[in-house]
């Protein structure tokens, strides 16, 4: 019997560079020649969240990007961030400084459905209308999830930016990342910044850039224990976490705070 692929099969093989920040070899399945198939792929279509004058795409997951026969700006920028955490973030990285995984949630959130990618089509300076957009994916995520039938570690959003690039950009998606967390962190929820270049450092080794990727991106998903040390120097954050993961959470926080100081 043949073996069935998986999503994440469909899409192309190589690796993510985090020293460039690109994907090596190109998603050649984005440029493929059209189907010769009669009708379109049936796309299961989450959401749409129309925001002008800048709108977001409906959520799809790898499965669906990977065999949608689209084209365009939009397509890509979702097509590398599916390779990005299908590939790159379920795999072993030598300086990410812990065993597993870089993420351990990215491969079953991927294979489940769980991760989503929409793009939102905002040009540069309109970071208001990124932040009212962000917002509502916040409510569209929490809506989504409580009938989804999914684990809720395995769910999570990713908004890709495929018409924004370079450092003035980066810097505009920082500063929405920054306004919009308190919020979300307050929802349960935790929102990160992705972008080609992010200094960001990793929880366990400060020389590793776990959100170094092809795309800049916002993704949402909840709040995981081992959250801990972002919610440092805020009291909101921390009675946030603590009302959501209770004495694991205080220590969690305890653990964090001493490493901290310690530097």
């Amino acid at each position: 019997m043949r073996k069935r692929k998986n999503a994440s099969d469909r899409l192309p093989s190589g690796s993510f560079s985090g020293e460039t920040g690109t994907w090596q070899p190109v998603c050649h399945y984005l440029s493929k020649p059209p189907s010769r198939t009669k009708g379109r792929l049936a796309v299961t279509i989450h959401s749409r969240i129309p925001v002008k004058p800048a709108a977001i795409s409906p959520f799809r997951t790898v499965r669906e990007i990977a065999e949608s026969d689209e084209r365009g700006p939009a397509h890509d920028a979702m097509g590398k961030m599916a390779c990005f955490v299908s590939r790159h973030l379920t795999s072993i990285h030598p300086d990410l400084g812990r065993s597993g995984p870089i993420c351990p949630f990215a491969r079953q959130g991927s294979a489940t459905g769980g991760i989503r990618f929409a793009d939102c089509d905002a040009q540069s300076g309109q970071e208001t209308r990124i932040g009212e957009i962000m917002a509502q994916v916040r409510g569209e995520f929490l809506a989504w999830g409580q009938g989804s039938g999914i684990p809720p570690m395995l769910r999570a959003f990713v908004v890709t930016f495929s018409a924004l690039e370079g450092p003035e950009d980066t810097a505009m998606i920082e500063r929405v990342q920054r306004r919009l967390k308190p919020d979300y962190v307050e929802s349960g929820l935790m929102i990160g910044q992705f972008f080609p270049g992010c200094e960001e450092s990793g929880i366990h080794n400060p020389d590793f850039r776990p959100l170094n990727a092809p795309v800049i991106s916002l993704a949402v998903r909840f709040m995981a224990l081992a959250d801990a040390p972002f919610m440092l120097g805020d009291q909101r954050f921390r009675a946030a976490y603590v009302a959501r993961h209770g004495t694991d959470g205080e220590r969690e926080l305890l653990l964090a705070d001493r490493r901290a100081k310690a530097g």
